[in-house]
């Protein structure tokens, strides 16, 4: 039998000492290893089954373990969706003081120019179509004339999030959608034709982008994301700010 984790001793109750343990245990495991049965592990933890259904239920709750019932069934690992990886960071982020559009600048600049440097190098047939599909929805739409400023933003963000993916690197990925995720475009002042220059100058940066990165061209790349930073740093001189989303959870 293992030993038992000095952190048996360090939480509130039994349930959480328990899930601790267990989740060290997931994360060092590939997904779908079989942890035991109910009986096993309670055995080897030293805690009673209903203690030990309550911690599996927090991280079945986390998508760290899925159970399975019946024969050859138990407790067995799995990986959280990024999805959740972006609720957990939503949850960290939600006390902290994110209205800073230079702050949210300074990280999209660090993230953002390595996500085009690498989606220019992607192989992913599927995703390249992807992208060669927005770019011609873009250009067949146009200049964003008839959209607010909020939903012409949300366009820029699931560009984001797709150059994201055909970076074929998971932490830049998420790290890329933690941060548009978070942030939404308000109007803070302004004419009815100054929202008309931000739709347009917005539509014509991120199609910048996304045709430098669909040629593959990496030094066009680069350069038309300074561009789109540059505008989206002008952005609270123009009467729109870019904050974090109150409505996260």
């Amino acid at each position: 039998m293992k030993a038992k984790s000095s952190l048996l001793v360090k939480s509130s109750s039994t349930a959480d000492r328990v899930a601790i343990v267990l989740r060290e245990r997931i994360l060092f495991m590939k997904e779908e290893t079989h942890l035991g049965s109910e009986a096993d592990l309670a055995a080897e933890v030293g805690v009673s089954l209903p203690s030990l259904r309550q911690a599996a239920r927090m991280l079945e709750s986390e998508e760290l373990l899925t159970i399975k019932p019946g024969k050859g069934g138990g407790y067995f690992t799995r990986r959280p969706s990024i999805e959740t990886a972006m609720k957990s960071a939503s949850q960290f982020l939600s006390p902290k003081d994110l209205n800073s559009n230079s702050m949210f600048m300074d990280a999209a600049d660090l993230i953002l120019g390595e996500i085009v440097v690498a989606a220019v190098n992607c192989e992913d047939e599927a995703l390249i179509d992807e992208l060669r599909l927005f770019v011609e929805e873009q250009l067949a739409n146009g200049k964003d004339s008839k959209l607010s400023p909020d939903n012409s933003f949300k366009i820029s963000a699931d560009l984001i999030t797709l150059l994201a993916q055909m970076s074929n690197n998971i932490l830049l990925e998420l790290f890329a959608r933690i941060l548009w995720d978070e942030i939404s475009v308000s109007q803070t002042a302004g004419t009815f034709e100054e929202n008309r220059e931000v739709t347009a100058s917005n539509y014509i940066t991120r199609v910048g982008v996304a045709k430098a990165v669909l040629a593959k061209d990496k030094d066009k790349a680069l350069s038309a994301w300074k561009k789109r930073s540059k505008f989206l740093r002008s952005c609270p001189k123009r009467g729109f700010d870019l904050t974090r989303k109150r409505d996260i959870g």
